[in-house]
């Protein structure tokens, strides 16, 4: 038996219909899970029905993070450690005016062995200036330092120029 053409018409109506809505609610039902689920990683019922993506997952997140490891910090040098020494550059000297002085800091050491992988910073002041106290500092890493020139004025071509450690400092590495 066969149904007449407007019979069959509606059965497809009605099948394609019904199948919409068995979408729409199944696509409702995801999207309210995906909504109200929360970030916490969900336990693998069993080897056999997961994923290799799932069990991948579920690796990463039981493995321990590694503990941070920090290495004990060599020995602080102290600022009676340190001998800072003026170095003159360049001097230029105007009679009864005074002196134009760059100078280096050199930095003699005499504390216990320094590590390489701890920095400190050494802050210096620089005495004998015209204007007055300069201060300055330096990074010092194991037997290594950087220093920049220093320009001053002095009163007089004889004014000693001096330098002493006003503080040392570790740098978080």
């Amino acid at each position: 038996m066969t149904l007449p053409e407007k019979s069959r018409s509606t059965a497809g109506i009605v099948t394609t219909v019904g199948a919409g809505v068995v979408i729409l609610m199944a696509l409702t039902v995801l999207g309210t899970l995906a909504i109200t689920r929360d970030d916490k990683p969900e336990a693998v019922a069993s080897p056999a029905t997961a994923s290799a993506w799932d069990l991948e997952q579920a690796a990463n997140d039981t493995e321990p993070e590694p503990a941070a490891t920090t290495a004990a910090p060599g020995p602080t040098p102290a600022a009676s450690d340190l001998t800072l020494t003026p170095k003159i550059t360049r001097k230029q000297c105007f009679g009864s005016a005074g002196c134009h002085v760059d100078i280096k800091v050199e930095v003699g050491y005499a504390g216990p062995t320094l590590s390489e992988d701890d920095t400190w910073e050494v802050t210096y002041q620089v005495s004998g200036a015209e204007s007055g106290p300069i201060v300055g500092t330096f990074e010092l890493t194991g037997t290594k330092y950087d220093q920049d020139e220093i320009s001053l004025s002095t009163r007089t071509s004889s004014t000693k120029i001096s330098v002493k450690v006003t503080d040392i400092a570790g740098i978080p590495g």
